[in-house]
């Protein structure tokens, strides 16, 4: 039987970065964490069009949401806000989530930003895409001096 030599820091390490790695430490999709409130988003494409749907619940206004396109990826930013102003010397205990949040994902393929719709309805944000053409890439003359 062989021994092997234990390092405690070793050990340390593992559970550290096991801890860190985990959903809950990352602001994985409905906990806070260091990077704060991640919503959930799903994104999938059709023949001509990429659609995203993020479940926002407690976005009182369309106002309070800012959403922004490039050619490969979709920022969504806004601030969850709670509906009166509260004293935290009453509570017992509290879950829900306000503040800010931003998210930014990269979209599946090349897209015309310039087109995109959204719609905001029942907490349900839509954000719809026009695929940009396959071998269709930005041309731009530049004029020779």
């Amino acid at each position: 039987m062989d021994l092997v030599h234990w390092e405690p820091f070793n050990e340390l390490r593992y559970q550290m970065n096991r801890l860190f790695n985990s959903p809950w430490f990352r602001g994985a999709p409905g906990f806070l964490g260091p990077e704060g409130v991640s919503p959930r988003v799903d994104i999938y494409q059709t023949d001509q069009e990429v659609v995203a749907t993020a479940e926002l619940p407690g976005i009182a206004s369309k106002d309070d949401l800012q959403v922004t396109l490039t050619e490969n990826t979709l920022s969504i930013k806004g601030e969850f806000k709670r509906g009166t102003e509260e004293r935290q010397e009453g509570y017992y205990h509290s879950e829900r989530y306000y503040g800010t949040f931003s998210r930014t994902l990269p979209l599946p393929v090349e897209v015309k930003p310039d087109q995109a719709r959204a719609s905001y309805k029942n907490g349900i944000l839509e954000v719809r895409i026009p695929k940009k053409e396959p071998g269709k890439g930005n041309a731009y003359r530049v004029d020779v001096q």
